[in-house]
């Protein structure tokens, strides 16, 4: 289908993340794939896990994570302040390149990597220790959770008005199955009934 014969370039599309969520790499590079070969527009803004998790007991890999998560949010907080929007979104897919496919430690080689990916000049490694940002990353956090209408997690996807969590891949489908699932979501998310669909995460 031709983009042109689509009302997905008009659709509003907000998607929320924690840049170190697992669950949610998949979902924005799904997202991406759908509005490059769209030219459908998203709206990508930061959530927090850490926010999300303050005053719980986790298992140590979950706090490393939660620390992992609060010093990204600062990175990626500074990168936006300086670059925008379209500054941070390279950082994040940048970062996660690296962090989730290449399995690399956050450290000051990453850090350097995503602010040059980013074309950040004034943004230094420094911010990731910056509690000042957090109160920037705390907001975009309660406006996702303003948005979904509940406490929820990392993904969180707005389409034309419609929040829900999601949604979760456990790969990247292809290019058609990836344009059929975006509309197949948004269908679902119109629809003021529905509330939630599951399936067990092996299922073929």
């Amino acid at each position: 289908m031709n983009p042109a014969d689509s009302d997905r370039p008009g659709s509003t599309v907000t998607l929320w993340l924690d840049p170190v969520c697992p669950f949610s790499w998949n979902t924005a590079r799904w997202l991406r794939a759908v509005a490059e070969k769209t030219g459908m527009a998203v709206d990508w803004q930061l959530m927090s896990l850490a926010v999300l998790n303050e005053g719980r007991e986790l298992p140590a890999p979950q706090q490393a994570r939660m620390r992992d998560s609060q010093q990204v949010g600062r990175l990626m907080a500074a990168i936006a302040r300086e670059n925008g929007a379209a500054g941070w979104t390279a950082a994040y897919f940048a970062f996660g390149e690296r962090y989730f496919d290449g399995s690399e430690p956050l450290d000051d080689s990453l850090v350097a990597h995503v602010l040059t990916a980013a074309g950040a000049r004034d943004t230094t490694a420094a911010v990731t220790s910056d509690a000042s940002l957090d109160e920037v990353v705390r907001r975009g956090h309660q406006a996702a959770q303003d948005a979904l209408g509940e406490t929820g997690g990392s993904p969180i996807l707005r389409i034309d008005g419609h929040a829900f969590f999601g949604p979760v891949l456990t790969a990247l489908p292809d290019v058609a199955d990836s344009i059929a699932l975006f509309d197949a979501v948004a269908t679902l998310g119109a629809v003021p009934q529905f509330a939630q669909l599951q399936r067990p995460r092996t299922a073929g």
